[in-house]
């Protein structure tokens, strides 16, 4: 059933409306939303990490928010019965204790400037207020938002109500002209080809990896092992694209990549403590490219927490990645 929702100070535009969704059947309204903000908003088609939405992945959510009654978790704005913009409420716990309330919002560009976005975004803050309240009542809570860098009027108005930038995620892509060889690997590690037996063994790798990368794990969505391996058991995954390093028999490091799209993303760069400062994770990763650019591959992309203590960019800036675009990851505090 759709609902009708009124907003306080949506702006006075003859025809508008807001409402729940009424689940799959909003897909290609939502759909047409995205697409009718690439060109504005710089949407690179070939990335790894924008938020560009396909029709399936929104049939499947939406059909989701029906299916656990949370379509109240949707705001869709319509002038007459055209979809100009929609936003959407997620939630999860951060590694400190926080629970974070992400609001994800469009506007197509033909409507912006006219104060549809910032109501948006109000009406989000007062339904975030009001759900916190009964799902996590006591709890710490924080405001999420996220605008990339190239979404010039979404950041505008994400500073203006507050908001700022809590971390970045940077995006780089690799300029095979500047292609480094591949340097040899430490003394006694060895690759080996990967199977579904050592799944196990490469997710307590990268569990062990990130452990200390976060300071007081604030910004730590976590990190489930069991998860990872069914994930790398996933029909899009080649683990002969894979490096996995060991020493003896143990797992000491790993480099993952896929291959979607006509592009490749390096996808899992991480390297056990223990094992580091000796040009193990350079080594896997030079490996790693000159295997994909062998299978033709002209298009490889990563994408990195910009803060992160490894240095993770100087490493991908060391074998010819460059800087493509930024993603700041917007936080708000609560009680603002």
């Amino acid at each position: 059933m759709t609902i009708p929702v009124h907003l306080p100070d949506a702006p006075a535009i003859a025809g508008l409306s807001f409402r729940s969704t009424r689940g799959e059947e909003d897909a290609a309204a939502l759909y047409a939303v995205h697409a009718g903000r690439m060109a504005h908003d710089e949407v690179d088609p070939l990335s790894t990490f924008e938020d560009f939405p396909s029709l399936k992945r929104l049939q499947a959510s939406l059909s989701q928010a029906l299916a656990e009654d949370q379509q109240d978790r949707w705001l869709v704005a319509q002038v007459g019965e055209r979809v100009v913009g929609y936003s959407q409420i997620k939630c999860w716990p951060e590694g400190d204790g926080t629970w974070v309330y992400l609001t994800l919002g469009w506007v197509l560009p033909e409507w912006r400037g006219q104060g549809l976005g910032t109501a948006m975004l109000h009406w989000t803050a007062d339904r975030i207020r009001r759900l916190a309240a009964a799902e996590h009542p006591h709890e710490k809570i924080e405001f999420a938002a996220n605008a990339s860098s190239t979404e010039k009027e979404a950041t505008a108005l994400l500073l203006h109500e507050g908001y700022r930038a809590g971390y970045a995620i940077v995006e780089m892509g690799l300029d095979i002209s500047a292609l480094v060889p591949a340097p040899a690997l430490p003394a006694a590690i060895e690759v080996r080809p990967a199977s579904p037996d050592h799944y196990p063994l490469i997710a307590a790798c990268i569990r062990e990896a990130y452990q200390h990368e976060y300071d007081e794990a604030r910004f730590d969505e976590g990190f489930d092992p069991a998860a990872y391996v069914v994930e790398l058991s996933g029909p899009q995954h080649d683990p002969t694209l894979w490096q996995v390093a060991w020493d003896s028999t143990q797992v000491v490091g790993q480099v993952l990549s896929v291959v979607e799209k006509g592009r490749a993303e390096v996808f899992e760069v991480s390297v056990r403590p223990a094992w580091r400062r000796r040009g193990l994770a350079r080594g896997l990763l030079s490996r790693a490219l000159h295997g994909l650019r062998a299978r033709g591959i002209d298009v490889i992309r990563v994408h990195t927490n910009a803060g992160f203590r490894t240095r993770a960019m100087d490493l991908y800036q060391s074998v010819g990645f460059r800087v493509l675009k930024e993603f700041p990851r917007y936080r708000k505090p609560f009680n603002a």
